[in-house]
């Protein structure tokens, strides 16, 4: 486990704008598959910005060309939580402030890992953030490339459905103390 350099949240929204721009525009144009694929492609590479875009479509799903599915948008975006976008980790603090908090306000540790030098107060909330993402893609084994199949059915929210997320975000717990404090 090791953070990422950070892409700041203006320029990660900044270009999420774009590269989603091209892919709705590319509809009209009927070449929706090859800038998405190119988009997917990006994503596949660790472009953090093209993994933020995929979840979103992922998502809104788009009429009949790609159908919204929960688990591919939940797993590209903690993948590109985990890769340091900050506008991803800004859309995924609702889902991880729990186990933000817990490491925050468990006795000692955050004033532990300021001391090792491992956070400050400057950077101590982005990074948690980004190392329970890349803890969370660790405990699910998220691997880009086993994320993109176009022939699946959609798939919403559902309690029992989000239930592995949520799991995965409080193991991910002990793992991020363990790595602030090493």
């Amino acid at each position: 486990m090791d953070y990422k350099d950070f892409t700041d949240r203006d320029t990660a929204f900044n270009s999420f704008v774009k590269y989603r721009r091209t892919v709705i525009d590319s509809i009209e144009e009927g070449k929706f598959f090859d800038e998405f694929f190119e988009l997917c492609a990006k994503g596949m590479s660790g472009d953090c910005i093209a993994q933020d875009c995929i979840a979103y479509f992922f998502n809104k799903g788009i009429d009949e060309l790609l159908p919204a599915n929960y688990d591919y948008y939940m797993c590209w975006e903690i993948l590109a939580g985990a890769n340091g976008n900050e506008f991803a980790l800004e859309k995924l603090n609702f889902f991880i402030d729990p186990a933000v908090n817990t490491i925050v306000y468990e006795d000692g540790l955050l004033v532990e890992a300021m001391k090792k030098g491992n956070l400050t107060k400057e950077n101590a909330l982005p990074v948690i953030q980004n190392l329970i993402c890349e803890a969370i893609a660790d405990i699910l084994q998220l691997d880009p490339k086993n994320l993109i199949d176009l022939k699946y059915k959609e798939t919403v929210y559902s309690p029992s459905k989000g239930r592995k997320y949520v799991d995965a975000m409080e193991r991910s717990v002990e793992a991020v103390a363990a790595y602030l404090l090493s």
